[in-house]
C-alpha cells in the first residue's frame, strides 16, 4: 500500500516516510499546503520510502476519491535519470518579463562521471554551487542524492559562470568530497571519478584546486593540519560526530606533543633534530554503516627540522602517498593474482617533493598481524605495486615511499 501524507511547505517528508515505512506502506505520496509543483526531500540522508510530491488539487481529488473507498493508482516515472543537466542564464539588466531559454547539448559543457561506494550501496548527497565572476555565490537547488556505485551525464552551462560540487556518504556528520571550482566551455568534455581509489589523507586544497599549506614551522613551534580525506581526484573535508582522528609528535623516542585531532600545534627545541609524526583517521558512528572501506589510516612522516632565525615560515617536508586501484563500483577487488597498484606521491604548498626514487609495499590479510611485501616497478614513470589477490580477504595496505 501507498500512503497519503500531509507535510509543511518546507517539503521535509522523513518524519511521515518513516512512519509510513512502520505502518506497512511501500512509498508515499506527499501534499502540502501550498500551490503549485513541488518536490519532496527528507534533507539530509537516504529517504526511508520512495515519495512523489503531487499538487493541492490534486491531493484533494485523491482524498476525496480515498473516501469512497481504495484507489488504485499507476505512473511511471524514471527513478534514477542517467542525466542531470546544471543551467544558468545570467541577466545583465532589470528582468522586465518572463523569459525563455532554450539549449542544446553541443553548447554545454559534458562530463561522464563515476561514483564508487565505500562498500555499501547508499545514495549520496550531492550539493552543486554556482557563482558569478563578480562573487556571489548561490545553492542549486535543494540537497539532492545520488546513488553510489553509479554512472552518470552531468551537462553545465559554458560561460564564466563557475561550478562547484561537494559530494557526502553522510551529510552532515562524514565527509565532504569537494571538487575545484570550474567553468566550461561549449562542447567541452571530460571525466571524472568520485571515491576512487584508496581514501587517505592529502594535502588541503583551496577552489582553484591548488595545494594549501599543511605543515610549517614558526621559530620553535611546528603547526600540522593536512586534509582528513581524498580520493584518487578530489580532496574532503573532515565530518563532524563521524571523522575523528590523532596527532603525535616524537622525537628520540621522546613524545613531544599529542592532540586528539588529526591536527596540532607543538613547541619542538631549536637545534636540528630528527622528528617522527603519527597521524590517525577513522570512521565511526552511523556514517560508517555506509563506510565499509579505509575504515582506518595511520599515516607516519620522519623529517628533520632546525630553527632558521631568517625565516618566518619553513614548510615540513611531508609526502602524502595516492593509489589508483583496479576496483569495482563497490570498491572491491577481483580475486586474482598480479593486480597492480598504481602508486603517486605529492607534497603542499609548503613542500614541492622530488623525483619518487623508491617505493615499498606490503599487504596483509590479517588486519596487520603479518605482512606480505609487494613487488614494485617503474613503468614509464609510474610506480605500480603488484598484488597477489586470490585469495581475495580484506586487504590492509602497508607503503612506505622515497
Amino acid at each position: 500500500k501507498i500512503a497519503l501524507v500531509r507535510v509543511a511547505d518546507d517539503g521535509l517528508v522523513a518524519t511521515q516516510a518513516r512512519n509510513a515505512k512502520a505502518a506497512g506502506a511501500v512509498a508515499i505520496i506527499a501534499h502540502r499546503p501550498s500551490a503549485g509543483p513541488w518536490k519532496p526531500s527528507v534533507g539530509y540522508g537516504t529517504a526511508p520510502l520512495p515519495s512523489l510530491g503531487i499538487e493541492t488539487d490534486e491531493a484533494a481529488a485523491l482524498a476525496a476519491a480515498l473516501a469512497a473507498g481504495p484507489v488504485k493508482l499507476s505512473w511511471k516515472a524514471t527513478a534514477a535519470s542517467p542525466f542531470v543537466y546544471n543551467l544558468a542564464f545570467p541577466e545583465t539588466g532589470t528582468v522586465t518579463s518572463d523569459r525563455t531559454y532554450k539549449v542544446k547539448d553541443r553548447t554545454l559543457g559534458k562530463v561522464e562521471s563515476a561514483y564508487e561506494s565505500m562498500g555499501v550501496k547508499a545514495d549520496f548527497v550531492d550539493t552543486l554551487l554556482a557563482a558569478r565572476p563578480y562573487g556571489a555565490t548561490f545553492g542549486v537547488g535543494a540537497f539532492d542524492t545520488v546513488a553510489a556505485p553509479s554512472t552518470r551525464t552531468e551537462y553545465y552551462s559554458a560561460g564564466d559562470s563557475s561550478w562547484r560540487r561537494y559530494l557526502s556518504s553522510s551529510l552532515p556528520w562524514g565527509e565532504s568530497m569537494v571538487d575545484r571550482a570550474r567553468t566550461y566551455q561549449a562542447g567541452s568534455h571530460r571525466t571524472e571519478k568520485w571515491y576512487g581509489g584508496i581514501l587517505v589523507p592529502s594535502a588541503p586544497r583551496d577552489s582553484q584546486g591548488m595545494e594549501l599549506l599543511a605543515a610549517e614551522r614558526q621559530d620553535n613551534l611546528i603547526g600540522v593540519a593536512p586534509g582528513f580525506w581524498s580520493d584518487s581526484e578530489h580532496s574532503g573535508l573532515q565530518g563532524s560526530f563521524g571523522d575523528t582522528g590523532s596527532m603525535r609528535l616524537s622525537s628520540g623516542g621522546t613524545v613531544l606533543g599529542e592532540s586528539g585531532w588529526p591536527s596540532g600545534v607543538f613547541t619542538v627545541p631549536a637545534e636540528d633534530a630528527a622528528y617522527e609524526l603519527s597521524m590517525t583517521t577513522m570512521k565511526l558512528g552511523q556514517p560508517a554503516a555506509v563506510w565499509k572501506r579505509s575504515t582506518m589510516t595511520q599515516t607516519t612522516w620522519k623529517f628533520r627540522s632546525h630553527r632558521d632565525e631568517n625565516a618566518y615560515s619553513q614548510g615540513i617536508p611531508l609526502l602524502f602517498p595516492g593509489y589508483d586501484l583496479p576496483s569495482d563500483g563497490m570498491k572491491t577487488l577481483s580475486a586474482e593474482d598480479g593486480l597492480k597498484i598504481g602508486l603517486t606521491a605529492s607534497g603542499h604548498a609548503g613542500y614541492t617533493p622530488g623525483k619518487l626514487t623508491a617505493a615499498k609495499v606490503s599487504y596483509s590479510y590479517d588486519g596487520g598481524e603479518t605482512w606480505i611485501a609487494a613487488a614494485t616497478a617503474q613503468e614509464g614513470g609510474r610506480w605500480t605495486a603488484t598484488v597477489n589477490h586470490a585469495d581475495a580477504a580484506v586487504l590492509c595496505i602497508l607503503t612506505a615511499l622515497h
